[in-house]
């Protein structure tokens, strides 16, 4: 049975709240870091993840367009500043990270 604090919220909801608990401790220092991607069509999710060392933090979401051009952005949450960002956008579709 689920408690009043966890009705109707889906089980991928639940995961990724607990991740962020799991991310936020008082000994680490965190940076927030952009992503933008601006391509000439448009993406399907699979183009738009946001990995971080290796793993899945994000999906870059549809935000708007630009001179004919789909723009998408994410934020993600670094634990370390030099922890490296990979997007699989494809190779004509530009990145920025801020």
């Amino acid at each position: 049975m689920r408690g009043p604090a966890e009705k109707g919220r889906s089980p991928s909801c639940r995961w990724t709240i607990s991740k962020v608990k799991q991310m936020f401790t008082t000994d680490n220092t965190t940076t927030c870091k952009t992503v933008k991607i601006s391509a000439p069509f448009r993406l399907n999710a699979a183009q738009r993840r946001v990995l971080v060392d290796g793993r899945l933090l994000n999906v870059a979401s549809p935000s708007g367009r630009q001179q004919g051009d789909y723009l998408y952005s994410a934020t993600v949450t670094l634990l370390r500043e030099d922890a490296a960002v990979y997007i699989t956008a494809p190779d004509w579709a530009s990145v920025e990270i801020q």
